[in-house]
């Protein structure tokens, strides 16, 4: 290295931890600058290949504001004039015939290979960040895109901005068009923000640079502030992290709120990157708020277009006081719910959810723009509107106190309680679970959890209640029953087979198909008027209650259908 002020030296170090550091009195003189020469131990050559030194130099240092060149051989072709030409010494006038493929062939075999050699600039792209944001094209926003991740198409909206103050950092963000296959795989990479130091790349993989759920954005974010020795350590306990991630973070809700006003847009966003913010609301509780109103739901109202909270509010009825909602396996379950039949009767508008990762988003999402959300699957539903509805409700209530008690006694201890319900009006009974603790669907998707603690269920699952429709024609016919004879073989049946179908259709799974099977085929026989002990002669007997097969027993069940 030479100064010019200073002599020439020579620094020369094997990696040890020592170094020497001596006058250069015999070396070629440089004049000013440094050279560096490396000497590769025998296993590390693979660091002396072209293709290796290329990629190492556009990870780190492809934005470097000198320009790094590598020395490259290239092979080109030229013409040979080393080829000897036969001399003919007679002076005779020679006639040859020519053929022009013969010729062509001589032609082209008097061509050689030669290897030349070059300077390449390697650090040929320029750092795009550093620019004025007004002056800088979406074809140059887009190229840079490709060459950052080398994506097949465009991205689909960008953020590119500067913070200063405190801290002095650039950063531009982008939005891909579709969402990675393995965006929530445990194994892979926690990001894909490239950061940089004073435009020196320092990692990819730096964790508290941005939170989980925004792992799909891609882009770079260039520090003036943290050292460029940095270790992996120091960089996790950095404040600098800290303030950073909370800007992007905050650029990133500008971002969607940019790219909401587009609906087109928006709507590839959404198809794409829903299940990040439902992610987002549940895990960033600053901006839950923010993120809620780019939630979407399909609902009772809605026809086939996506719905967002807003809206919602602006169309609920004088009075509503919350923002219904139901979750499910599937969009064509949850609109067909039983859960929806009283509501749907009285002008209320309700959210059809079918993602497993709303559940997960209601759970933390109580409230928006000072409205509570109220699942219609739980207990504690009113529907009462007026003192008169009230008053008809606890009229009903009364009469059917005592077939609600022989409900309960004959399920025992597979529902907490029976109750007349107000969420019905096609249906006999249905389902609903404790205002905490799991619900049906929640249940289901608990279960599906190949690692899931076994444990947690026992004291996760909520608690059952079977609500019945006090003005369905089985429960009149069944209350009737009821009243006439307590202990009817006949209604005990009825009230397994009505309380299996209910769990069906409230969302939940049977814990014993094959029971609910064999019911199902007993009420089939007698239907078709099948002899019971004929077909049964030689099957052992089963736990399953008989049904009455006394003289008037098949009018009865008629009149129950």
């Amino acid at each position: 290295t030479k100064s010019n002020d200073d002599e020439q030296y020579i620094w020369e170090s094997e990696a040890g931890g020592h170094f020497t550091v001596q006058r250069d009195v015999n070396g070629q003189p440089l004049g000013r600058g440094t050279q560096i020469i490396l000497y590769m131990k025998e296993e590390q050559t693979d660091y002396l290949k072209e293709r290796t030194i290329k990629d190492l130099v556009k990870k780190h240092s492809q934005f470097i504001q000198y320009p790094i060149s590598l020395e490259i051989t290239k092979e080109e072709e030229v013409d040979d004039d080393t080829t000897e030409k036969k001399s003919d010494t007679s002076d005779a006038p020679k006639v040859e015939e020519v053929d022009e493929d013969e010729e062509k062939k001589k032609t082209d075999k008097k061509k050689k290979k030669v290897e030349k050699k070059e300077w390449e600039q390697l650090n040929k792209t320029k750092p795009l960040w550093l620019r004025n944001p007004k002056e800088i094209t979406k074809e140059e926003y887009g190229a840079f895109y490709k060459s950052l991740t080398n994506d097949w198409e465009d991205h689909l909206a960008v953020k590119h901005f500067s913070v200063e103050g405190q801290l002095e950092f650039r950063a531009v963000l982008f939005v891909p068009k579709r969402a990675p296959f393995d965006m929530f795989e445990s194994r892979k990479k926690p990001n894909n923000i490239k950061l940089y130091v004073r435009r020196v790349f320092i990692m990819d993989n730096c964790e508290d640079l941005i939170p989980e759920w925004l792992s799909f954005l891609k882009g770079i974010v260039d520090s003036e502030d943290l050292p460029l020795n940095i270790s992996r350590e120091t960089l996790q306990q950095n404040k600098i992290l800290k303030v950073i991630n909370k800007n992007i973070v905050k650029k990133a809700i500008e971002l969607f709120q940019e790219i909401s006003e587009n609906k087109e847009d928006f709507n590839k966003f959404y198809e794409a990157f829903s299940k990040n913010i439902k992610y987002g609301i549940h895990d960033d509780s600053t901006n839950r708020d923010k993120l809620a109103e780019f939630l979407r739901f399909h609902s009772t109202k809605s026809a086939t277009e996506m719905t967002s909270l807003k809206d919602y509010i602006t169309r609920m009825k004088e009075g509503q006081e919350f923002i219904y909602f139901v979750c499910g396996e599937s969009k064509k379950a949850v609109e067909e719910s039983p859960f929806l039949e009283s509501l749907k009767k009285k002008g209320l508008e309700v959210l059809l959810m079918s993602d497993p990762m709303d559940e997960y988003a209601m759970q933390q999402l109580k409230e928006f723009e000072g409205k509570k959300f109220k699942n219609i699957t739980k207990e504690g539903l009113d529907l009462s509107t007026d003192e008169e509805e009230k008053k008809k409700q606890e009229e009903l209530t009364k009469a059917n106190e005592q077939l609600c008690t022989v409900i309960k006694d004959t399920l025992g201890e597979k529902v907490e309680k029976v109750a007349t319900s107000q969420r019905l009006s096609s249906s006999p009974c249905v389902i609903v679970t404790g205002e905490f603790g799991w619900t049906a669907n929640m249940e289901r998707i608990m279960k599906a959890q190949a690692l899931r603690n076994s444990g947690m269920g026992s004291y996760m699952t909520s608690k059952k209640t079977l609500e019945i429709n006090p003005t369905h024609p089985i429960v009149t016919e069944l209350r009737k029953k009821v009243e006439k004879d307590k202990s009817d073989k006949t209604v005990k049946d009825l009230v397994w087979l009505l309380y299996e179908t209910a769990l069906l259709t409230s969302g939940f799974n049977l814990d014993e198909p094959n029971t609910f099977a064999s019911r199902i085929h007993r009420m089939i026989k007698l239907g078709l008027a099948i002899d019971e002990t004929e077909t049964e002669a030689d099957k052992p007997e089963d736990d399953i209650p008989a049904l009455e097969e006394e003289g008037g027993d098949a009018n009865e069940m008629e009149k129950v259908d």
